[in-house]
């Protein structure tokens, strides 16, 4: 039903912020998520599908959100697509298809520099780990897919054109494919020197 539901490890994390807890963290995991809900040329939705016990794998296609230890050194969080399938032929071209996807925040919330589920980082950094476990790479473009150091995405104002452009050709709604076009062509410098191909859309 173009719906992926997301599942919250319900052992939380090992340590949290003063005056944090799971409730307020999940409230803000699932706003982060709805963000990705509001692109409306997106056909694909995210809904909060409850707790899962830690260590167990699902079946059924969707996204885990765990808290784990082995966050690399100068990461927030990361996201990985789990379980892949083939390369399958879809109505608008080949598509490979997602089953399983894994974000990983951190398990000792106030070792690491996410933040607090309330603050404005942690927020973002939700956002955009949702963004990697629907397919969505990063940006160079200022948006909430773009590195934090980058991003010019806040709470109120979180994704960027970029943003919804690029969920939107992963999984467009309606017509929406119709009404986008390409440029094609070669990027020269001012000797006309040939730089390389380009293909936007």
């Amino acid at each position: 039903n173009n719906t992926v539901p997301f599942f919250i490890s319900g052992t939380g994390p090992a340590a949290l912020y003063p005056g944090d807890s799971l409730a307020a963290m999940t409230s803000q995991i699932t706003a982060a998520a709805n963000v990705w809900n509001s692109v409306s040329t997106s056909s694909i939705k995210l809904a909060y599908g409850g707790f899962f016990n830690a260590g167990a794998t699902q079946s059924a296609p969707g996204i885990q959100v765990d808290f784990s230890d082995d966050i690399p050194p100068g990461l927030l969080a990361f996201s990985v697509l789990s379980v892949v399938g083939g390369i399958e032929k879809g109505p608008n071209g080949s598509f490979l298809p997602i089953y399983l996807s894994l974000m990983e925040l951190p398990s000792d919330m106030p070792k690491s520099t996410i933040g607090p589920s309330y603050s404005e980082q942690f927020f973002v950094t939700v956002v955009h780990e949702f963004g990697h476990t629907l397919g969505l790479q990063h940006t160079l473009a200022s948006s909430v897919m773009s590195t934090y150091v980058t991003t010019a995405s806040t709470k109120s104002n979180p994704l960027g054109d970029d943003d919804m452009a690029g969920i939107s050709l992963l999984y467009p709604a309606g017509n929406y494919l119709s009404t986008v076009g390409s440029i094609t062509g070669t990027v020269k410098d001012r000797k006309s020197t040939r730089l390389n191909s380009s293909h936007i859309t």
